[in-house]
């Protein structure tokens, strides 16, 4: 938002977005997925000092274009690794120190947790990339004005699982513990970060971003498949996440280069007015328009800049009537009532109100 007033002195995103945004694809995803799997899930405590700290830095050090899904998968990789590579386990000698032991957990624990981090991160792409169509103003080669896209969104989901051992019992009373078959667990809500740094410039934004939040999906039922393979034969649980992260990350290549490709471009035109965002709740919301479509004629008088446009708009205090070019030259008419007295507030941004 605070990039949004610098450019339009205006915000797409609805007000208090970060809260509504936490509440929606944090705190009820969270909930939702803890009570539907959160029992199926249990990791080693090696694993939860991995993944937090690995978390801890990509958000401190590092974009988090694969934050969530990388730290989960690099979490789970080195704690298959760690007893193999290093007898002395020193990682194990570490949290001794700290009052942690480290009771065995399946392998395939840790395919699950990836499988489940990149299934919620399908859904949370689906649900909020390009909802709102909020530019920034680029420039191409040419140095023509160009808006892109940018999805720069993560959230802290609450995940319940369960940690083997009883090593919370001394320092931390008041977690629940509770015996399966004779072992002791904790029962912890863990904070799993969801999220993805992303920009569109070519492709519609919703449907690029509901396109790759599928392709994540098909990723996530790829990985199922693998746990059940991984529960026959635990040998694979390594070669499984490897090659889960690399289709994973092969799907946000693709898509991207998908995007690139494409000879569209969200640019200034001469002979119109190009739409370059529209604002949730307002007449242009309503009128069928599309970010990158072209007005040219509005109440049948024909408009090239803002002055025109609104002036255009003036001649009919309720109502009005707009001719657009959309992003594949096919031309259409489109009309709604305007509030009245009020046509700036049609809920169109274009580049003429672009402050930079």
């Amino acid at each position: 938002m605070k990039r949004e007033r610098q450019i339009f002195n205006s915000a797409i995103y609805e007000e208090f977005y970060e809260g509504r945004h936490f509440i929606r694809s944090g705190l009820i995803m969270g909930i939702i997925f803890s009570l539907v799997c959160g029992f199926l899930v249990t990791v080693s405590g090696q694993w939860l000092l991995i993944y937090e700290g690995l978390c801890l830095i990509g958000v401190m050090l590092v974009p988090w274009q694969i934050l969530g899904v990388t730290a989960a998968g690099l979490a789970g990789i080195i704690a298959l690794l760690i007893p193999k590579s290093f007898p002395g386990q020193p990682m194990t000698g570490w949290s001794s120190k700290l009052g942690l032991t480290n009771q065995p957990t399946a392998s395939v624990n840790y395919l699950l947790v990836l499988v489940l981090i990149i299934f919620m991160t399908g859904l949370f792409i689906r649900a909020n990339g390009g909802r709102f169509d909020s530019p920034a103003i680029s420039r191409n080669k040419r140095n023509n004005k160009v808006a892109v896209y940018p999805f720069n969104e993560l959230t802290i989901m609450p995940f319940l699982m369960l940690l083997p051992g009883d090593w919370f019992k001394s320092g931390f009373s008041f977690i629940p513990l509770f015996q399966l078959n004779g072992h002791s667990f904790a029962v912890l809500l863990v904070p799993v970060l969801i999220g993805l740094k992303l920009t569109v410039r070519k492709s519609n934004p919703r449907e690029f971003f509901k396109n790759l939040g599928k392709l994540m999906l098909v990723v996530a039922g790829i990985g199922v498949l693998m746990v059940v393979g991984v529960m026959i034969n635990h040998a694979l649980a390594l070669p499984a996440m490897l090659c889960l992260m690399i289709c994973y990350y092969g799907v946000v290549v693709i898509t991207k280069r998908r995007d690139l490709k494409q000879s569209f471009e969200y640019s200034e035109v001469m002979d119109g007015i190009r739409v370059i965002g529209i604002r949730p709740g307002t007449p242009a919301a309503k009128m069928n328009l599309s970010v990158g479509d072209v007005i040219l004629t509005v109440n049948d008088i024909q408009v090239t800049n803002e002055d025109q446009f609104y002036r255009a708009l003036s001649t009919s205090p309720t109502y009005c009537r707009f001719k657009v070019r959309d992003r594949n030259d096919q031309l259409k008419m489109t009309e709604s009532a305007i509030f009245k007295n009020s046509p700036h507030e049609i809920g169109v941004k274009t580049y003429s109100q672009s402050i930079k």
